[in-house]
């Protein structure tokens, strides 16, 4: 999460608020919930990026438990930083920072560990996008994945990553993407008395950043030239009716309401999800369609570099 200001619905320290409490109770099941299916779409967005990654000095905006940045390390990048407002988050990217099997990305530091430059591989930074604390030219490549739908200014938030990175790669989900589990998974929560939190509906703003004209707009007035959005079709490996249900019940909006309910309850909603999911005529594996805004600045000064 990134946070930003917001005038729709609710006060703008509210909607943070929530939003930080959204993802701070979605924290601990999120690698076993939504985790793969972004560490794909991560994947995906970072092959994408506009530069070279081998040696790179990459932010990862609106970080999460990370997967963007672990993609960019893998990639070969020499250093990132993690940025978000949920520490619980950064917690997490912490602590299952360990790369996957054959990956070639080290393992994640302590969050107190040194600043930008000073020999980590990975740096978390509690920050918000709209008021980074980095100096202008900071970084090679500001990855932004599915986090400018956050923000209640879609032009604050580009602008500032094009104040602190020589180019950007970003990701949302294209408007009007749906999967039959989305549907069936909230039913089932329906019925056991879920309702969205006020702070999810003021995200509907936010949607206009999968606009891909409204995308382009907007980086190339932020400053961003060689801009290109494109769509793609992201083949995810989701599939099975535990991996469906798994990936909308961990998510942010719906954690908090999982907590609150005894065990016996929360298994219930699992196993009533799973069956719904099951029952769903033809269900395919998950392909999401997603947005990617690619772009470079050109500095007139170099780029700022950190001793090794």
């Amino acid at each position: 999460m990134v946070g930003g200001e917001r005038r729709t619905g609710g006060g703008a320290a509210e909607v943070t608020a929530g939003l930080r409490a959204g993802y701070e109770a979605a924290a601990p099941a999120w690698a076993d919930g939504p985790g793969p299916l972004y560490a794909r779409l991560a994947e995906v967005l970072v092959a994408a990026a506009p530069v070279p990654l081998p040696g790179a000095i990459v932010l990862d905006l609106g970080a999460g438990t990370g997967a963007a940045g672990w993609a960019a390390l893998a990639a070969g990048a020499r250093q990132v930083v993690a940025a978000d407002l949920s520490l619980g988050m950064l917690r997490h990217a912490r602590d299952l920072g360990a790369p996957a099997p054959g990956s070639t990305a080290p393992c994640a530091p302590a969050l107190d560990s040194p600043a930008p430059g000073a020999g980590a591989a990975w740096d978390p930074v509690a920050a918000d996008a709209v008021a980074l604390p980095f100096r202008d030219h900071s970084f090679d490549l500001v990855l932004a994945a599915f986090c400018l739908n956050h923000l209640d200014s879609l032009a604050a938030g580009l602008a500032e990553a094009r104040r602190v990175g020589a180019a950007i790669a970003a990701s949302t989900f294209a408007p009007g993407w749906d999967h039959p589990a989305k549907g069936a998974v909230d039913e089932v929560l329906g019925s056991f008395g879920y309702q969205p939190p006020a702070w999810y509906a003021c995200l509907s703003p936010g949607s206009r950043a999968g606009d891909p004209e409204m995308l382009a707009e907007h980086a190339a007035a932020a400053g961003f030239t060689d801009v290109r959005v494109r769509t793609t079709a992201v083949r995810t490996g989701l599939v099975t009716p535990a991996e469906l249900a798994s990936w909308r019940l961990g998510l942010a909006q719906v954690a908090p309401f999982l907590r609150s309910l005894d065990p016996a309850d929360r298994t219930a909603v699992r196993r009533a999800a799973e069956h719904a999911v099951a029952g769903l005529a033809g269900i395919s594996p998950m392909v999401v369609s997603m947005v990617m805004l690619t772009g470079q600045s050109h500095p007139a000064q170099p780029l700022i570099r950190f001793p090794p």
